[in-house]
């Protein structure tokens, strides 16, 4: 089993975002520098005399410059992370080796090697942060005039800070692309339910269109062939014309049933249709509306439909009423023979005498053949239809279903309520 994503914490989330920002991280770091600069300076100013004393570098615009430098580079580091990287330290050095006082100004530095450093410039980071720690060398102390950070113990507290900081930016590079991992798989995840969705939704409206395809082709046909009927004997014989009438109104009663059965699933408000869907056990029904058209239908069944599942028997109804409904349009038929069998699984055959087509040709057409085909194939079935030798067209279908256990009919039941009284009663024997 995959392993699910875990999703990000919302503090890493909101560094990530941060950090992915081109404005927010530079606006915080701008404001925090100014003010830092201007609280740092605000010290010496107390302390004239020892600003002087220890060579402390008046703040002009140039230092002003140099502080802004650091946040408008990295406002840019998307497009130019090298140079941003680039201004960001060397604005930073620039700033110490000509005697500014200490300020948050190494921040910029130490953002600029963390967040560009984890976008994957590791050769960049560590070659400037070198070069960095190299001039900071030459960097006054502030505790004495002309004092620099050359000693062996400024030289190690450097090299520590270093080490420190390109370590921190190596874990930032790796939590960065753990969180982006998480965050993409999360996106495919996402991306592949909605895929889903979309592809439930396509097969459902597949199969109401398959439906109302075959619940109006069949009653519209026979309505047509009615009121041809009708039209025809209206004058002659009323009698037939009544009767063509009155199966015209019970193929639309049916159709209009079917279709609210239909409607009902569609609009998917949860109540249940009051006409479900058809299934083999009204193939009377069936035969009846074709026979009402001028067709002959010869039914026969073999073993127990009640073995068949519900599914099952409702595609085969739909098999057997499009096969029918194609008779009666295009085959010009006077006898068909419907052949419903039970065992291992769903045999259907439907034959008819009418036209059918040429032999060796495949039977063409609109959506019924191949609306029958799917049908039978959702349940791993065959079907197969073409001309017969003698005359005439016929369909074969087969759709397996597994044959209920023994264990669980009603006969086996009670043949085994028998034997356990029998055995009852032998064990009462038994005992003294």
């Amino acid at each position: 089993m995959t392993e699910q994503p875990q999703p990000t914490s919302r503090p890493w989330l909101a560094w990530l975002w941060i950090e992915r920002s081109t404005v927010v991280l530079p606006l915080i770091l701008l404001v925090f520098d100014v003010v830092g600069t201007w609280g740092a300076y605000g010290h010496w100013h107390n302390t004239g005399h020892q600003q002087v004393e220890y060579g402390v570098r008046p703040l002009d615009w140039f230092g002003w410059v140099l502080v802004v430098a650091g946040p408008v580079a990295l406002h840019h580091r998307r497009r130019a992370p090298r140079i941003a990287m680039a201004v960001c330290l060397g604005a930073t050095l620039l700033y110490l080796l000509m005697g500014y006082a200490y300020g948050p100004i190494f921040l910029n530095a130490l953002l600029a090697v963390i967040v560009i450093g984890g976008t994957g410039y590791r050769r960049e980071v560590w070659a400037g942060s070198l070069a960095f720690a190299i001039g900071m060398i030459f960097v006054p102390t502030h505790s004495a005039k002309g004092q620099l950070r050359s000693s062996p113990s400024e030289i190690l507290f450097t090299a520590g800070w270093l080490l420190a900081l390109l370590m921190l930016a190596e874990l930032f590079r790796l939590l960065r692309q753990r969180g982006l991992e998480v965050q993409r798989a999360r996106d495919q995840e996402v991306k592949a339910h909605e895929e889903e969705s979309r592809r439930q939704a396509s097969e459902e409206r597949l199969q109401i269109a398959r439906e109302l395809h075959d619940v109006l082709a069949h009653s519209i046909s026979l309505i047509a062939v009615q009121a041809n009927v009708a039209l025809e004997v209206m004058d002659r014989r009323p009698e037939q014309a009544r009767i063509a009438l009155s199966a015209i109104k019970d193929a639309s009663r049916s159709a209009l049933g079917e279709v609210r059965s239909v409607l009902t699933v569609l609009r998917g408000d949860g109540a249940a249709p009051r006409d479900p869907a058809p299934d083999l056990g009204r193939l009377e029904h069936l035969v009846e509306l074709a026979e009402a058209a001028g067709l002959k239908v010869a039914l026969s069944v073999v073993g127990d439909l009640e073995k068949v599942p519900l599914a099952v028997s409702q595609a085969g109804y739909r098999i057997v009423q499009e096969s029918l409904t194609n008779v009666v349009r295009h085959a010009e038929a006077g006898r068909a023979a419907i052949l419903v069998e039970c065992s291992d699984g769903l045999h259907l055959r439907i034959t008819d005498d009418g036209r059918g087509c040429p032999l060796g040709e495949a039977a063409t057409g609109g959506n019924g053949l191949p609306g029958m085909r799917e049908r039978a194939t959702a349940f791993g079935g065959t079907l197969t239809a073409g001309p017969q030798p003698g005359g005439g067209f016929r369909v074969d279908a087969h759709i397996p279903f597994p044959a209920p256990s023994a264990s669980s009919t009603p006969d086996a039941n009670d043949a085994n309520d028998a034997n356990d009284a029998n055995d009852t009663d032998h064990t009462d024997g038994e005992q003294p």
